[in-house]
């Protein structure tokens, strides 16, 4: 697909956009039984919401067995490689409030709030797709927000006609950290150039220790104001309830801050280098 606004392949796919824009949050639910036995029904249900939005929140009237079914699960949706750069060096990484020496520095595993951005953004390899499974909601807040990254991607095109800037691959540079084992990484802000030639974003609304390319700093900071401004329209907030979860394509994300309660939140995520 061409990057500009007055290409024939950007105004289909623009229209293609437009006619799958989620109203409100019950266009993404789907209701499924149980989680650890999810029927062929249930899983193409899912799939087919995902193929419009990007993003599906499921609800599951049984609790999850075991982490090895979770894992089943997200086989069965089509997440089968998978990330394992997180504090559990595992595919699956319990996301709570854990105050160690070892996540102090690490937003997601405290009770703050979590600005927009993709999954992996700080890594080579993309990520193509998440998951997140609630097994004990926040006391209070720990709402997730999410919108559809290709819908920014088509606000921005529209706005200011192409995505050169924001697709090259040293629109942004995050420098090493040692601590994590991980080396500098550079990056683009959205690009297609890929198997699935679908867009794919790698995005944070961070600035410190997120170095920008000059080349492309102007055209970061317009898609910034255009997440925050512009796709306020397209933007849902969800409070994940005990057994529900979102299964998504990297959508943008973020999270509120949180209190716990005598029982502490819990969430299991898992990243995928496959897009669903």
């Amino acid at each position: 697909m061409k990057f500009t606004s007055k290409s024939n392949e950007f105004k289909q796919w623009a229209l293609e956009k437009e006619d799958n824009i989620p109203l409100n949050i019950d266009d993404l639910i789907v209701k499924i039984h149980d989680i650890n036995h999810a029927t062929l029904a249930e899983i193409s249900n899912i799939k087919d919401i995902i193929k419009r939005f990007n993003c599906c929140i499921y609800q599951s009237r049984v609790s999850l067995n075991a982490q090895a079914d979770l894992m089943n699960f997200a086989q069965s949706i089509g997440m089968e490689t998978y990330d394992t750069n997180n504090i559990h060096n595992s595919p699956i990484s319990l996301i709570m409030s854990l105050e160690t020496k070892n996540t102090l520095n690490y937003i997601p595993y405290t009770n703050k709030k979590l600005n927009w951005h993709t999954d992996g953004y700080y890594d080579e390899k993309p990520i193509f797709s998440w998951l997140l499974h609630c097994e004990e909601p926040a006391y209070s807040g720990g709402e997730n927000y999410l919108l559809d990254h290709e819908l920014a991607i088509r606000e921005y095109i529209i706005k200011y006609d192409n995505l050169e800037s924001l697709s090259s691959l040293d629109a942004f540079t995050i420098p090493g950290n040692t601590h994590a084992n991980r080396a500098e990484t550079k990056g683009y802000i959205c690009d297609n150039n890929n198997e699935y030639k679908k867009f794919h974003m790698k995005f944070s609304m961070r600035e410190k220790n997120m170095k920008l390319n000059e080349q492309s700093k102007t055209a970061i900071m317009r898609m910034k104001k255009i997440i925050k401004e512009d796709c306020k329209k397209y933007c849902l907030t969800y409070k994940l309830s005990k057994n529900e979860g979102i299964v998504s394509n990297n959508i943008l994300h973020g999270r509120n801050s949180f209190e716990d309660g005598k029982a502490m939140r819990k969430l299991y995520r898992i990243r995928s280098y496959e897009r669903i």
